[in-house]
């Protein structure tokens, strides 16, 4: 179920489509489960993930180093060796319009699709699960303009350099405990509630979009099927 917390921002999405871009088999995979995918840190990509910015750390072992003790070091360790591992992430953005660089980064080939939604539906598709799932914007931040505070260690995974501000990230946070898998997780979703539009690669042949609409119908799902109004062919 969705649970609210004060670090989890969401104003710059209340009133914006969120997408999720995918390749085909994975889109199969959540009609099939009915669950989204949520990874821990290690396994995102971005090594910074989940992680205190450098120049940040830099400042707070430095603080520790004055005031002879270890205090911020034994915050990073255990964010390092424990936090990273157990805190369990599906991302997504927010946009008016679609994405060509999204599209291009995750949903690239002809049987690639975008789903659609709101932050209302994302917040209550969760509504059939026990799994607090927090859902909040990313803080984009660089070394001259930030703001992070070390009082609530959930800040580290709703903060990201601003290399990828071009994302409009919003993701879906939860937290595994200690007799639990930490790398990875699927958390049930009801998607006639998560679903309101699917749109197809720009490229897709048309047996793609009857495709989609036979699974649709399999699935007893209602939603929108729409052709992607990108048209490049580096897609």
């Amino acid at each position: 179920m969705y649970k609210e917390h004060y670090v989890f921002q969401t104003k710059n999405s209340e009133n914006k489509p969120i997408w999720r871009y995918m390749d085909f088999w994975k889109f199969l995979n959540l009609l099939e489960s009915r669950a989204l995918y949520f990874s821990n840190s290690e396994n995102l990509g971005d090594n910074y993930e989940g992680r205190i910015p450098l120049f940040i750390l830099d400042k707070m072992l430095e603080l520790d180093r004055k005031q002879g003790h270890t205090r911020n070091k034994d915050l990073n360790d255990f964010l390092e060796k424990t936090m990273r591992k157990n805190h369990l992430i599906s991302s997504w953005s927010f946009a008016d319009r679609e994405s060509f660089a999204m599209w291009k980064m995750y949903a690239k080939d002809k049987m690639g699709i975008a789903i659609e939604t709101d932050l209302e539906a994302l917040k209550n598709s969760f509504d059939v699960t026990d799994r607090f799932i927090y859902i909040g914007e990313i803080n984009y931040i660089n070394d001259e303009n930030y703001y992070f505070s070390t009082g609530n260690m959930f800040y580290p995974f709703v903060t990201k350099l601003d290399f990828y501000h071009f994302e409009n990230e919003i993701r879906c946070i939860t937290v595994t405990g200690e007799n639990e898998e930490s790398s990875n997780k699927l958390v049930e979703v009801d998607l006639n509630i998560l679903i309101k539009k699917i749109h197809i690669s720009p490229n897709a042949k048309p047996e793609f979009k009857k495709l989609i609409d036979i699974l649709k119908k399999e699935y007893k799902l209602d939603f929108e099927i729409l052709y992607s109004k990108v048209n490049d062919s580096w897609l």
